[in-house]
């Protein structure tokens, strides 16, 4: 699939421009046009406003069309005509047939997420199983009654009645205690999954919002590692479940007490108190009403509500992850999500307005983020699975979805896996797509080492992490190889007194690429050109004003050659990351080989 002579527009600086009311847009067309339309979604009707040619040169042509900012959400696409033929260019490519408005760019009239989080790296801890207090190995005396305890070095059972209650002891001081190792990796966000109290070591069952469990040490332990992290330049965020509690919850138990209480309102009774609505129904999970006002308060509207109150300041959170993201709001015939969403972002800009709003989202996000709300999704749909199907090599009892299924793991060739990302992201809007995270393996999946099985496929994953559009995100213990066959399994301990059993080779590529994102602006908040993608290849362009990043990602034996982009000045392009057997020689034609697994990054100016 040849792609470098596709006309192109994406949502980067390069390519949109905003003036108060109106923004530029740029249309990049190989081979010149004789018009260029974008075609511009108003109230429901579209009209074309005609283009302007730029200028020309080395046989691309440049067009630029002025239109005017819509209140929320502007929608557009282009019609690129040639002799009276249409080329339509939405988010998905370019098309020689009428599209839908489905796949239109979009930008989002509203003030603009966080600026540090395209440049970012997220570190995913599980605090349970990341480090205990001290070094102690074998299993804790001292434990809850619902709890089983294990020795740090078992390996968790996986799916089943027992896996919530394994019980390994790692602490919040465990993780303050091991900061460097995030430092020296490159990891600049620590992602906390729940730190409240609950009756599960995975703590999404949440008994109370106003505390940290004393398991995990209590506010003073949170509060000094959020200390240290904030004193080295690291930004702390916290996962809030909003579509239920656990069962064990003060506001349930005052639900089930008295059905007149105002907390009987915040959940779901067909009968009170026995019959209720539960997260996909699992009893211990009981689903939250947004038709409550005073629900929403206690959420997120109040100045001392679950959401606001541990953010900002010496000590406080830098945003949080939404858990269950999709399904907040949501019943039925009842849909409050958009609503909720976009109350929520309002009310952590007023609160903080430097904070992180992120999103769990294992589907189609795009129709929950062309509003202002989620800042981002977890990018599953549009990375990891498409990541996945091209990467893995098919291992037997390994599954993707974060509950269990009898379907096996798809396999794609790279192609394809490019068609999915390009179709799955035409979806979010740009400022979505570059605040959203990029994740090969996350305490929900399998590790991405089992499914690729060796450490230069799984340094091709990094790879595409690093590179692509959206942010950096690494399950603690994916970076010395750990692995894991579901997400129950895969949530292992980090193996701090058995150095010699990390993956070297996986922890060098881990820190050579993340640096790569964080020196690099146009992996930050440059454009994505998709240039070629073969069964066994995938290679693209990442600019930003003078700067292009030339990626190549393969997982076999191909030889091709493709024109050189205009915009890569060859007398001055260098491979600046490389690994396996992927090449890449600069010349009239870039020269794109390999004899197996590898990839190599090359950073150019514009000629």
């Amino acid at each position: 699939m040849l792609f470098s002579h596709d006309p192109h527009h994406d949502g980067s600086p390069d390519y949109v421009t905003l003036d108060g009311n109106r923004a530029r847009l740029r249309v990049r067309v190989p081979g010149g046009a004789d018009a260029v339309y974008a075609n511009v979604v108003e109230d429901g009707e579209s009209g074309l406003v005609e283009g302007e040619l730029e200028h020309t040169a080395d046989g691309v042509s440049w067009f630029a069309v002025h239109i005017p900012v819509q209140e929320v959400v502007t929608s557009y696409r282009f019609a690129i005509v040639r002799e009276r033929r249409y080329t339509w260019l939405n988010q998905a490519g370019a098309h020689d047939h009428e599209v839908t408005d489905d796949g239109n760019f979009r930008l989002v009239n509203a003030p603009n997420p966080p600026s540090w989080v395209p440049g970012t790296t997220v570190y995913q801890i599980f605090p349970d199983r990341f480090a205990r207090d001290d070094d102690s190995l074998g299993p804790l005396a001292d434990h809850p009654d619902w709890a089983v305890p294990r020795a740090w070095d078992d390996e968790p059972a996986g799916f089943g009645p027992a896996a919530p209650g394994e019980y390994y002891g790692g602490t919040l001081e465990g993780v303050r205690r091991h900061l460097d190792h995030l430092a020296e990796l490159g990891a600049q966000v620590v992602y906390l999954t729940p730190f409240f109290p609950a009756r599960s070591t995975h703590r999404y069952d949440a008994s109370s919002f106003t505390e940290v469990d004393p398991l995990l040490g209590g506010d003073e332990a949170l509060n000094a590692l959020t200390r240290e992290a904030h004193a080295r330049g690291m930004k702390v965020m916290g996962d809030l479940t909003t579509n239920h509690t656990g069962d064990e919850h003060e506001w349930f138990l005052a639900a089930k007490a008295d059905p007149d209480s105002e907390e009987a309102g915040y959940y779901y009774f067909d009968e009170h108190p026995d019959d209720y609505v539960s997260w996909l129904n699992v009893r211990s999970l009981p689903k939250l009403d947004y038709s409550s006002a005073a629900l929403r308060e206690r959420v997120y509207g109040a100045d001392d509500s679950v959401l606001v109150d541990r953010l900002g300041g010496e000590e406080g959170l830098d945003g949080w992850r939404i858990d269950v993201a999709n399904m907040t709001g949501r019943l039925g015939a009842q849909d409050v999500n958009h609503e909720v969403s976009g109350e929520i972002a309002a009310r952590m800009r007023e609160a903080a307005p430097q904070a992180w709003l992120l999103a769990e989202h294992f589907y189609d996000a795009g129709p929950d983020t062309r509003h202002d709300g989620w800042h981002g999704v977890m990018n599953y749909a549009g990375f990891t699975r498409p990541v996945w199907a091209w990467l893995n090599t098919g291992p037997e009892g390994v599954r993707y979805a974060a509950t269990h299924t009898s379907a096996p793991l798809p396999s794609s060739g790279a192609a394809e896996a490019v068609r999915a990302m390009r179709a799955t992201n035409a979806g979010l809007p740009w400022r979505v797509r570059t605040h959203s995270v990029n994740a090969l393996s996350t305490h929900d999946s399998a590790r991405f080492r089992t499914v690729v099985g060796d450490p230069v496929r799984q340094a091709v994953g990094v790879a595409a992490q690093a590179t692509l559009p959206g942010v950096p995100f690494v399950f603690a213990g994916d970076e010395i190889g750990l692995e894991g066959r579901d997400g129950e399994n895969s949530r292992r301990t980090m193996p701090w007194h058995r150095p010699q059993d990390w993956d070297r080779q996986v922890l060098a590529s881990h820190r050579r690429l993340l640096a790569l994102h964080r020196e690099l602006p146009a992996l930050q908040s440059g454009g994505l050109r998709w240039l070629d993608a073969g069964e066994h290849h995938m290679t693209f362009l990442r600019t930003l004003g003078e700067q292009v990043v030339l990626v190549h990602l393969t997982d076999g034996p191909h030889g091709d050659r493709i024109a050189a982009p205009e915009e890569l000045d060859a007398a001055g392009f260098e491979v600046v990351a490389s690994e396996g057997q992927a090449r890449v020689r600069p010349g009239e034609k870039v020269e794109l080989s390999a004899e197996g697994p590898g990839y190599a990054v090359a950073v150019g100016t514009r000629a």
